[in-house]
């Protein structure tokens, strides 16, 4: 009895650790249930289903004319859960999904299409990838393929929508429209991305096999609340003007690269932004936003700056007489020449400004200003042309004026700033000087974006902004308004003037690099406005590092391409607009082509001041297409003459 006693004590003792151990996993277990629990399940939950961040549709960019500049596509990409499809349905079925699946994404034919599914269908794949970047129209015509049609829980498609950026009128404006992204931002995309980028949304997305994760709903948790519209001051008919005016211009002087803009006077509104770089094959497109971006020395367009401070000072009029010598004028070892051989003699100071005699324009500044040459650089300043513009577009190039005590200050400082070298500013920059003279002294901030839409309801204007409400005296301004025209009538401009519209402005020519013995790289520009006795919009041309042989005097390389885009926007400026004076109808209707000479090979002729009854089913007999507007007589026409033309490109008329 003992021995048996001994037997079960010993028994008790062998099972205690077991006892104890039962114990304690039930104790942990209670633990777990009610203690942590809720957290873990919580956890758990987590890992199985998460909310997955959803991204706003980005807001449109549109033209002034309603035209869409940029918009976010929604494409999507197709999944299929092939599990949850009925094992007998999905094998009757699978040979014409298959074959409908080869025929759309011809990447697999039938035959793998087949294996491919029926693989990952029994690998317990649950997120097999079919294609990405669909458009809407293409999912609608899968959601109709076998199996597919039989709804998202039984027939196992699984579709997300992500967006992409488009620009539907190509690449128009394309370097200020510019982009979002993670690590840049660039153009009004990026300037304005507050406005465009909306608010995330949030959607439940349960974990499936391989890490994938797939909806749990067609629903979004919270909805992504779309970005508001941008409207532009881009005017896509002006642009498409100043764009293949400067490209003509580019290709015929073979130029490293240029740029043009259109400014409304009053305004300040960018009408027309054109930004080309050439490439290694010749070809051009929107390399970098010149006309924002580069500042260089400008040259003889600041010529206009220093003649003002000299009239409004007093220390010259119109009418003072400038002795150019023979053209060459020696300051501390260095010379100041005129392109002209032999100099202009003793000419007026406006002569002197309208033919651009360097001579002249620096010897009137350095004798007046080089006892006190600040004061000279004072002026400059008190005009406000030293600060950046302040763009919303990121990137703008800061404006350089030295003055007396600066490292780069020196004795020949003042006279070469006089014409345009050792001082630099960007083409918008020198833009927004001229534009303020044809706008009657009030210099305004260019302008970008007119307002901020939601669904088509105005949320915030962008009003004109005044730099400086007045850069001289009304009696200068008048001094220098004549002295613009003058340059386009009597100087340096006038071989190129035009019959259709008056215009007024300054050539520019500067040598780049010039410290650097046998380069011959050079700076073509026109600043100006038209038309010049009732000015609507401002215009600067740079066309930069032309064929030297070509050509490189800002007359012959930069003017007409001004000349051209005045009279292609001037004949589009409403009838109250126009002078009066110029009687654009009876200077049209003395050309009169003949139209049989139009073919796809030759330049499209001049067919302003023809009787469009005529004109149109001649273009049309030949092949091209024609958009017309009015009745009459031709005013109107683009692309313009002279213009190389295919049969497939649309040409315009205007009638009147």
């Amino acid at each position: 009895m003992s021995d048996e006693k001994s037997i079960l004590n010993r028994s008790y003792l062998a099972m205690l650790p077991f006892f104890l151990m039962a114990v304690l996993v039930l104790v942990k277990l209670c633990m777990i249930q009610y203690g942590e629990g809720p957290e873990l399940r919580a956890e758990a939950q987590n890992e199985v289903v998460r909310e997955i961040n959803i991204k706003a549709d980005r807001g449109n960019i549109y033209s002034s004319d309603g035209k869409l500049l940029a918009t976010s596509m929604p494409v999507y990409d197709l999944y299929m859960d092939p599990i949850t499809v009925d094992e007998e349905t999905f094998f009757a079925e699978l040979p014409g999904l298959a074959k409908a699946l080869a025929a759309k994404f011809p990447e697999r034919n039938k035959l793998q299409w087949e294996k491919y599914l029926n693989t990952s269908r029994k690998a317990g794949s649950r997120y097999v990838k079919l294609a990405q970047d669909v458009s809407f129209t293409e999912l609608q015509n899968v959601r109709q393929f076998p199996i597919f049609k039989l709804g998202r829980f039984k027939g196992g498609l699984i579709f997300e929508q992500k967006n992409y950026r488009k620009m539907p009128l190509g690449k128009i404006a394309e370097r200020t429209i510019g982009y979002d992204r993670l690590h840049a931002q660039t153009g009004i995309e990026g300037a304005f991305s507050s406005f465009l980028s909306g608010t995330d949304g949030l959607r439940l997305k349960q974990k499936v096999s391989n890490g994938n994760w797939k909806p749990v709903s067609d629903h979004y948790e919270v909805e992504p609340k779309d970005g508001l519209d941008v409207v532009t001051t881009i005017n896509t008919r002006m642009q498409d003007v100043v764009h293949h005016e400067l490209l003509k211009a580019l290709e015929r002087f073979e130029a490293d690269h240029g740029c043009a803009v259109l400014m409304e006077v009053e305004t300040g509104a960018i009408r027309a932004i054109a930004n080309l770089g050439r490439t290694e094959k010749g070809t051009y497109f929107e390399k970098r936003n010149y006309a924002v971006w580069e500042d260089t020395e400008p040259g003889s367009t600041f010529k206009l700056a220093s003649v003002m401070i000299a009239l409004e000072d007093g220390v010259a009029d119109t009418n003072t007489i400038l002795d150019t010598e023979d053209g060459i004028f020696s300051i501390y070892g260095k010379d100041v020449r005129d392109s002209e051989e032999g100099g202009y003699g003793k000419v007026s100071l406006k002569h002197a400004f309208e033919v651009s005699s360097n001579v002249g324009i620096v010897k009137l500044i350095y004798n007046n200003y080089k006892h006190d040459p600040g004061k000279f650089i004072d002026r400059l300043y008190n005009i406000g042309i030293h600060k950046k513009l302040g763009l919303p577009i990121k990137g703008e190039g800061t404006p350089e004026i030295p003055k007396p005590g600066d490292q780069k200050w020196s004795g020949i400082s003042l006279p070469w700033i006089a014409f345009g070298y050792q001082v630099s500013f960007t083409p918008l920059q020198i833009l927004s000087f001229y534009n303020a003279i044809a706008n009657q002294g009030k210099m305004v901030k260019p302008r970008f974006v007119e307002e901020i839409r939601q669904h088509g309801r105005t949320v915030e204007e962008r009003p004109v902004q005044v730099i400086n409400p007045a850069i001289c005296s009304r009696e200068t301004l008048l001094k220098l308004q004549d002295m613009l025209e003058g340059v386009v009538t009597n100087g340096t401009a006038s071989r190129e003037k035009s019959k259709l519209v008056s215009m007024a402005g300054k050539t520019g020519t500067c040598q780049l690099n010039y410290w650097k013995e046998g380069v011959k790289d050079y700076q073509a520009s026109f600043a100006g406005y038209f038309p010049a006795d009732n000015p609507r919009y401002s215009c600067i041309v740079v066309i930069n590092k032309p064929n030297y042989h070509q050509g490189y005097y800002g007359s012959k390389v930069a003017f007409p391409v001004f000349k051209a885009i005045a009279e292609n926007i001037y004949l589009d400026i409403p009838q109250d607009w126009e002078p009066g004076n110029t009687g654009a109808n009876v200077l049209l209707a003395e050309k009169q082509p003949a139209i049989k000479e139009l073919n796809g090979m030759q330049l499209l002729p001049d067919l302003t001041g023809m009787d469009g009854s005529e004109v149109v089913p001649a273009l049309e007999n030949l092949g091209y297409r024609v958009k017309i507007e009015g009745i009459g007589k031709v005013k109107w026409q683009y692309p313009p003459a002279g213009t190389r033309v295919s049969h497939n490109r649309v040409i315009e008329l205007k009638m009147g």
